[in-house]
């Protein structure tokens, strides 16, 4: 057995006291998750033990007997036993702090805010924030606003959609589609900022580049002038996603939502989606092109989602039981909650809904609500109030929302589907046929007549 030391040798010889609590270096901010207190903090002393800070600082442990910080001049005669096991305490604390637990949800709520912005600038300089849903330029070049909106809100990739008015249908929307890709691509060459890709390993790799990946698109399928030719044409000059029809533009292949109750459809076109909308829809498949079908009618949008041999998307949308408004495609619950069997994403634009704007916790609220229906594997965005950034950040404070999680959410179920339907490509037979002419024939206006 060990002597107990006499007084004079403790005089002589003081025992090394730990000090009763963490300095702010303790913590060192790391990644929001789901993070435990290790096993040997929580079974310390019998269960009985908690984590408490007298001092407004970093909270430290104590026992069920003493308190956060002890006297200086403590009697010697305390059992060095129980000195020791505080000691030993004291420092796993500081361990299991500085290894990343989520302690900082006790700091002042501006220091926690300055953290979690950090921490979300770093995750986004790892995986590209995807903007679902992005406006061009209304001129021929990106001026100094579009770029700072751009880098201001983090962005790494855009969906840039070819927008043909609807009144070109039957007409000249094929050529305006042409001279919008031509546009799309004298715009991005004239800055470095920019670079139009057509895969997911591009967009990765502009990423790291620092520059802004740009995926080309067609919005509506009006543009597409009702020929596989045309689409195949398309997919060769670099689109990579189609909506299937814009907003109460019905096409003679697949309907589209109807918001006005004063709009005349006409006799032959098609309150759903016919076989030549399927043979659409396989021949996007068959080339790796994603299909995009918020601004379908509803009863469209399921038929799409039981044909697709690939996962579709959703852009520009927002669940219907929480927005029904014309500036966003509203998207039943029953729609959603078949997203995780098709695979497909719905990205998410939560600036506002009609003239209202959205505040953080309402787009937080809508994020939560379609995560529970469709899940986190089907979910992104394509808007956001203020800033991506502080809407992350504010995600962030739910434990839910780690840092997989987050990744998903900006742009790592979008990179998911990409690439999924990648491995499609070439892979299903070729689609050549044609619209049945009684589906047009009203409407031929500048077809030339066929032999």
């Amino acid at each position: 057995m060990n002597p107990v030391p006499s007084r004079e040798f403790l005089e002589v010889h003081p025992l090394h006291q730990h000090q009763p609590h963490c300095k702010q270096q303790c913590f060192v901010f790391t990644e929001i998750a789901d993070i435990e207190l290790p096993a040997e903090i929580t079974k310390f002393g019998g269960g009985t033990e908690k984590i408490r800070c007298s001092n407004g600082g970093i909270p430290t442990y104590s026992s069920k007997k003493d308190s956060c910080s002890e006297s200086s001049g403590e009697r010697p005669e305390r059992s060095r036993g129980r000195k020791i096991l505080l000691g030993v305490g004291v420092v796993l604390l500081c361990i299991a702090m500085a290894g990343g637990i989520p302690l900082a949800l006790q700091l002042r709520s501006s220091s926690l805010l300055e953290a979690r912005l950090a921490f979300i600038r770093r995750l986004l300089t790892e995986s590209p924030l995807i903007e679902g849903s992005w406006k061009p330029p209304s001129t021929m070049s990106l001026n100094s606003s579009n770029l700072f909106e751009v880098r201001q809100n983090h962005i790494g990739a855009v969906l840039w959609p070819i927008a043909v008015p609807c009144g070109a249908q039957y007409l000249d929307a094929v050529q305006l589609t042409l001279e919008g890709i031509d546009r799309a691509k004298r715009i991005t060459a004239a800055t470095n900022l920019m670079h139009i890709v057509e895969s997911a390993d591009e967009m990765e790799q502009t990423h790291l580049q620092g520059e802004v990946a740009v995926l080309m698109g067609i919005s509506g399928g009006h543009a597409l002038g009702t020929s596989t030719a045309v689409l195949r044409s398309i997919y060769l000059l670099g689109a990579r996603f189609v909506s299937i029809t814009s907003l109460e533009c019905t096409t003679p292949w697949a309907a589209a939502a109807i918001r006005r109750p004063d709009y005349l459809v006409e006799e032959n076109m098609t309150n759903s989606f016919n076989e030549f909308g399927q043979t659409m829809v396989f021949e996007m498949n068959r080339l790796g092109m994603l299909v995009e079908i918020s601004m379908l009618s509803e009863a469209a949008m399921l038929a799409v989602l039981k044909t697709a041999k690939a996962p579709v998307l959703l852009t520009n949308a927002t669940p219907l039981s929480m927005c029904n408004s014309s500036s966003t495609a509203s998207i039943p619950d029953h729609v959603l909650s078949l997203l995780p069997e098709n695979g497909g994403v719905i990205l998410l634009n939560l600036e506002r809904c009609g003239d209202r704007t959205l505040g953080v916790r309402e787009a937080i609220t809508a994020i939560n609500y379609v995560r529970k229906v469709a899940g986190v594997d089907h979910i992104g965005l394509g808007g956001a109030p203020k800033s991506y950034a502080l809407l992350l950040a504010e995600l962030a404070r739910d434990r839910v929302w780690g840092n997989a999680a987050i990744k998903k959410l900006v742009g790592g179920n979008v990179m998911r589907i990409l690439r999924e339907i990648e491995t499609l490509k070439n892979r299903l037979p070729l689609y050549e046929e044609w619209i049945p002419h009684e589906s047009i024939e009203s409407n031929s206006y500048c077809r030339y007549p066929e032999s």
